[in-house]
Protein backbone atom coordinates (compact mmCIF):
# COMPACT_ATOMS: atom_id res chain seq x y z
CA UNK A 1 0.00 0.00 0.00
CA UNK A 2 1.85 3.48 -1.33
CA UNK A 3 0.32 6.41 0.18
CA UNK A 4 2.97 8.55 -1.38
CA UNK A 5 0.60 10.35 -3.95
CA UNK A 6 -2.42 10.39 -2.05
CA UNK A 7 -4.22 13.56 -1.08
CA UNK A 8 -7.70 12.60 0.79
CA UNK A 9 -8.51 9.05 2.75
CA UNK A 10 -11.89 8.68 2.14
CA UNK A 11 -13.96 6.61 4.57
CA UNK A 12 -17.61 4.55 4.58
CA UNK A 13 -18.95 4.23 7.68
CA UNK A 14 -20.93 1.01 8.34
CA UNK A 15 -18.44 -1.98 8.76
CA UNK A 16 -15.74 0.00 7.58
CA UNK A 17 -15.39 2.70 10.77
CA UNK A 18 -17.72 1.03 12.96
CA UNK A 19 -19.24 -2.46 13.24
CA UNK A 20 -22.61 -2.17 13.23
CA UNK A 21 -23.79 -5.26 11.58
CA UNK A 22 -24.63 -6.98 14.44
CA UNK A 23 -27.04 -3.75 15.49
CA UNK A 24 -28.34 -3.93 11.68
CA UNK A 25 -29.73 -7.56 12.46
CA UNK A 26 -31.04 -6.67 16.27
CA UNK A 27 -33.28 -3.95 14.70
CA UNK A 28 -34.43 -6.41 11.51
CA UNK A 29 -35.00 -8.98 14.74
CA UNK A 30 -37.19 -5.89 16.10
CA UNK A 31 -39.19 -5.03 13.57
CA UNK A 32 -40.38 -8.77 13.12
CA UNK A 33 -40.92 -8.91 16.68
CA UNK A 34 -43.14 -5.85 16.59
CA UNK A 35 -45.52 -7.08 13.69
CA UNK A 36 -45.21 -10.70 15.58
CA UNK A 37 -44.58 -11.94 11.56
CA UNK A 38 -41.87 -14.42 12.31
CA UNK A 39 -38.67 -15.67 13.02
CA UNK A 40 -36.14 -13.63 10.64
CA UNK A 41 -34.86 -15.37 7.65
CA UNK A 42 -32.37 -12.59 6.20
CA UNK A 43 -28.90 -12.97 7.48
CA UNK A 44 -26.11 -10.88 7.44
CA UNK A 45 -24.63 -12.10 4.09
CA UNK A 46 -28.05 -11.41 2.94
CA UNK A 47 -28.05 -7.05 3.58
CA UNK A 48 -24.27 -6.84 3.98
CA UNK A 49 -23.47 -2.98 3.16
CA UNK A 50 -26.97 -2.57 1.92
CA UNK A 51 -29.11 0.87 2.74
CA UNK A 52 -31.86 0.72 4.47
CA UNK A 53 -34.39 1.02 1.70
CA UNK A 54 -32.39 -2.11 0.35
CA UNK A 55 -32.98 -3.97 3.52
CA UNK A 56 -36.79 -2.41 3.69
CA UNK A 57 -37.33 -3.79 0.20
CA UNK A 58 -35.32 -7.92 0.67
CA UNK A 59 -38.05 -7.94 4.01
CA UNK A 60 -41.08 -6.90 2.59
CA UNK A 61 -40.34 -9.85 0.14
CA UNK A 62 -39.56 -11.69 2.41
CA UNK A 63 -42.34 -11.56 5.14
CA UNK A 64 -45.03 -10.00 3.53
CA UNK A 65 -47.07 -10.15 6.22
CA UNK A 66 -45.31 -7.29 7.83
CA UNK A 67 -48.57 -4.52 7.54
CA UNK A 68 -46.37 -1.16 7.61
CA UNK A 69 -45.49 1.28 4.67
CA UNK A 70 -42.44 2.58 6.50
CA UNK A 71 -40.39 -0.51 7.27
CA UNK A 72 -36.88 2.41 7.30
CA UNK A 73 -38.53 4.56 9.58
CA UNK A 74 -39.17 1.27 12.12
CA UNK A 75 -35.67 -0.14 11.21
CA UNK A 76 -34.29 3.64 12.15
CA UNK A 77 -35.69 3.35 15.19
CA UNK A 78 -34.78 0.39 16.47
CA UNK A 79 -31.36 0.65 15.14
CA UNK A 80 -31.03 3.94 17.05
CA UNK A 81 -32.49 2.84 19.93
CA UNK A 82 -29.98 -0.57 20.10
CA UNK A 83 -26.82 1.94 19.89
CA UNK A 84 -28.00 3.82 22.50
CA UNK A 85 -28.23 0.66 24.67
CA UNK A 86 -25.11 -1.24 23.41
CA UNK A 87 -23.24 1.66 22.03
CA UNK A 88 -21.01 1.66 18.77
CA UNK A 89 -18.17 -0.88 17.87
CA UNK A 90 -15.08 0.47 16.42
CA UNK A 91 -13.23 -1.73 13.59
CA UNK A 92 -10.21 -2.30 16.01
CA UNK A 93 -7.29 0.43 15.06
CA UNK A 94 -9.63 3.04 13.40
CA UNK A 95 -8.89 5.59 15.83
CA UNK A 96 -5.43 5.91 15.22
CA UNK A 97 -5.27 5.37 11.71
CA UNK A 98 -8.32 7.36 11.53
CA UNK A 99 -6.00 10.46 13.83
CA UNK A 100 -2.88 9.83 11.26
CA UNK A 101 -5.31 9.85 8.49
CA UNK A 102 -6.40 13.96 9.50
CA UNK A 103 -3.32 14.85 10.70
CA UNK A 104 -1.58 14.41 7.17
CA UNK A 105 -4.30 13.77 4.33
CA UNK A 106 -7.89 15.19 3.84
CA UNK A 107 -10.48 13.28 4.98
CA UNK A 108 -13.96 12.94 3.82
CA UNK A 109 -16.43 10.41 4.43
CA UNK A 110 -19.34 9.03 2.16
CA UNK A 111 -22.15 7.28 3.77
CA UNK A 112 -25.20 5.26 2.42
CA UNK A 113 -26.42 5.92 5.85
CA UNK A 114 -28.95 8.98 6.62
CA UNK A 115 -27.26 12.03 8.04
CA UNK A 116 -28.95 11.63 12.00
CA UNK A 117 -27.48 7.99 12.28
CA UNK A 118 -23.81 9.48 11.40
CA UNK A 119 -24.35 12.42 14.05
CA UNK A 120 -25.34 9.67 16.30
CA UNK A 121 -22.74 7.19 15.77
CA UNK A 122 -19.92 9.17 14.96
CA UNK A 123 -20.68 12.19 17.37
CA UNK A 124 -19.55 9.19 20.51
CA UNK A 125 -15.85 9.90 19.16
CA UNK A 126 -14.33 13.15 19.54
CA UNK A 127 -11.72 12.06 16.61
CA UNK A 128 -14.14 11.76 14.06
CA UNK A 129 -15.06 15.44 14.49
CA UNK A 130 -11.86 16.18 11.84
CA UNK A 131 -14.13 14.54 9.68
CA UNK A 132 -13.74 17.75 6.71
CA UNK A 133 -16.56 16.30 4.32
CA UNK A 134 -19.47 14.38 5.04
CA UNK A 135 -21.99 12.96 2.47
CA UNK A 136 -24.67 11.06 3.50
CA UNK A 137 -27.92 9.74 1.38
CA UNK A 138 -29.50 12.45 1.91
CA UNK A 139 -27.14 14.38 -0.03
CA UNK A 140 -27.12 12.02 -3.66
CA UNK A 141 -29.56 10.65 -6.49
CA UNK A 142 -28.47 7.35 -6.69
CA UNK A 143 -26.68 5.14 -3.71
CA UNK A 144 -23.80 3.24 -4.08
CA UNK A 145 -22.84 1.11 -6.34
CA UNK A 146 -22.87 4.98 -8.05
CA UNK A 147 -20.35 6.91 -7.47
CA UNK A 148 -22.07 9.96 -7.34
CA UNK A 149 -21.70 10.44 -3.42
CA UNK A 150 -17.49 9.52 -3.74
CA UNK A 151 -17.35 12.15 -7.12
CA UNK A 152 -19.62 14.77 -5.00
CA UNK A 153 -16.69 14.21 -1.79
CA UNK A 154 -13.67 14.75 -3.98
CA UNK A 155 -15.22 17.80 -5.11
CA UNK A 156 -16.06 19.39 -1.89
CA UNK A 157 -12.91 18.67 -0.71
CA UNK A 158 -11.11 19.98 -4.25
CA UNK A 159 -9.52 16.61 -4.66
CA UNK A 160 -8.52 15.10 -7.85
CA UNK A 161 -10.34 11.30 -7.61
CA UNK A 162 -7.39 10.09 -8.81
CA UNK A 163 -5.20 10.87 -5.23
CA UNK A 164 -7.99 9.87 -3.20
CA UNK A 165 -7.69 6.50 -1.27
CA UNK A 166 -11.30 5.06 -0.20
CA UNK A 167 -11.44 2.18 2.69
CA UNK A 168 -15.01 0.64 2.02
CA UNK A 169 -15.89 -3.02 3.00
CA UNK A 170 -18.66 -3.57 0.63
CA UNK A 171 -19.23 -4.72 -2.60
CA UNK A 172 -21.48 -1.46 -3.92
CA UNK A 173 -19.12 0.71 -1.37
CA UNK A 174 -15.73 -0.39 -3.32
CA UNK A 175 -17.44 -0.67 -6.83
CA UNK A 176 -18.61 3.36 -6.75
CA UNK A 177 -15.11 4.17 -5.62
CA UNK A 178 -13.51 2.56 -8.28
CA UNK A 179 -16.06 3.75 -10.82
CA UNK A 180 -14.83 7.29 -9.02
CA UNK A 181 -11.78 6.57 -10.42
CA UNK A 182 -10.35 6.06 -7.06
CA UNK A 183 -7.81 3.90 -4.88
CA UNK A 184 -9.47 1.30 -3.06
CA UNK A 185 -9.18 -0.73 0.29
CA UNK A 186 -11.74 -3.56 1.06
CA UNK A 187 -11.96 -3.98 5.07
CA UNK A 188 -12.71 -7.03 5.80
CA UNK A 189 -13.45 -7.28 9.66
CA UNK A 190 -16.98 -7.55 8.81
CA UNK A 191 -17.35 -9.47 5.79
CA UNK A 192 -19.11 -12.70 5.51
CA UNK A 193 -17.22 -13.39 1.91
CA UNK A 194 -13.93 -11.65 1.31
CA UNK A 195 -13.87 -13.51 -1.85
CA UNK A 196 -17.08 -11.36 -3.41
CA UNK A 197 -15.45 -7.60 -2.27
CA UNK A 198 -11.48 -8.68 -3.04
CA UNK A 199 -11.65 -8.36 -6.72
CA UNK A 200 -12.62 -4.59 -6.42
CA UNK A 201 -9.99 -4.01 -4.34
CA UNK A 202 -6.23 -2.33 -5.02
CA UNK A 203 -5.62 -3.94 -1.35
CA UNK A 204 -7.25 -5.99 1.63
CA UNK A 205 -7.22 -5.24 5.25
CA UNK A 206 -8.50 -7.57 7.98
CA UNK A 207 -8.52 -4.07 10.05
CA UNK A 208 -6.65 -1.11 10.69
CA UNK A 209 -3.82 -2.86 13.49
CA UNK A 210 -2.47 -3.88 10.37
CA UNK A 211 -1.45 -0.27 8.61
CA UNK A 212 1.31 0.39 12.25
CA UNK A 213 4.23 0.90 9.43
CA UNK A 214 2.17 3.84 8.12
CA UNK A 215 1.54 5.85 11.11
CA UNK A 216 5.41 6.06 12.60
CA UNK A 217 6.23 2.27 13.04
CA UNK A 218 4.44 2.07 16.25
CA UNK A 219 1.58 -0.35 17.51
CA UNK A 220 -1.99 0.44 16.40
CA UNK A 221 -4.15 -0.97 19.43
Amino acid sequence: MNFDDVDGILFDMDGTLVDSEPHTLSAMRAVLDEFDVGPLTLGAEDVFGMSWDAISTLMLKAHPDIRVETVVDRLILHFRRICRIDGATLIPGVLDFFTWSSTHYRVGLFTSNVRSEVDALLGEYAAFQRLEVIVTADDVAEAKPNPEGYLLLAETLGLSPARCMVFEDSLAGLTAAKAAGMRTVGVTHSCPDVSIISPHADALISDYRSLSDFIGGRPIS
